[in-house]
């Protein structure tokens, strides 16, 4: 099975994109949102740092399954398009700004994560004053899929424990290598969104 575009049934045609609001894929979406504070929580009030850690991963894994069940089912809507990888930028956000907060993350790399998003966030409101119809590159889902592990990796990492240190530099390799991809996927998104621009006003 294809880590990403799982679900993608070989004998469809061109992906249709629905108008419809309640499907299955944006109800996961929404579950998903409403995980993150039970997440911030967890970390800053019960601080219950192994919890938190699997609240995390189920929130990201179920990036994976509705992106998989809006394909295979033909379920790919436009406000799925839409809101979900804005839902991934807000739990990146999340939990940095939390793991920050509770001392488990380093400050730069909550920094480099945040400018490239804003980055990006004021081109496209500067450029079309709004998001433009960009879809999401293959380098840019392997950027935020080695952020997803890398940044939970932290949460263990920060528990007293024999593994901690092997954690450590799991969190630390996965999370700068997915900062890296991360901006190659925001240079490509530069390119596509000039050449979107120069052609609506040639």
């Amino acid at each position: 099975m294809p880590l990403f575009d799982a679900g993608r049934r070989s004998d469809a045609g061109a992906e249709l994109v629905h108008d419809r609001l309640l499907t299955a894929p944006n109800v996961i979406t929404a579950i998903r949102l409403a995980g993150l504070p039970l997440f911030v929580w967890l970390v800053l009030g019960a601080e219950r740092y192994v919890v938190a850690f699997w609240v995390l991963v189920a929130i990201a894994t179920t990036d994976w399954i509705d992106g998989y069940v809006a394909r295979r089912f033909d379920q790919v809507t436009r406000i799925g398009k839409l809101v979900d990888p804005l839902v991934d930028r807000l739990l990146l956000a999340t939990a940095t700004i939390t793991l920050l907060i509770a001392g488990l993350l380093p400050w730069p790399l909550l920094a480099l994560i945040l400018v490239r998003d804003v980055v990006v966030l004021g081109v496209s409101l500067a450029w079309f004053a709004g998001i433009p119809p960009i879809p999401v590159s293959r380098v840019g889902k392997l950027a935020t899929a080695l952020l997803m592990i890398g940044i939970p990796a932290f949460l263990l990492a920060g528990v007293d424990w024999t593994g901690a240190d092997a954690i450590r530099v799991v969190a630390w390799t996965s999370t700068v290598t997915g900062i890296v991809a991360y901006y190659m996927a925001a240079a490509r998104y530069g390119r596509v969104a000039l050449a979107i621009r120069r052609a609506r006003t040639d």
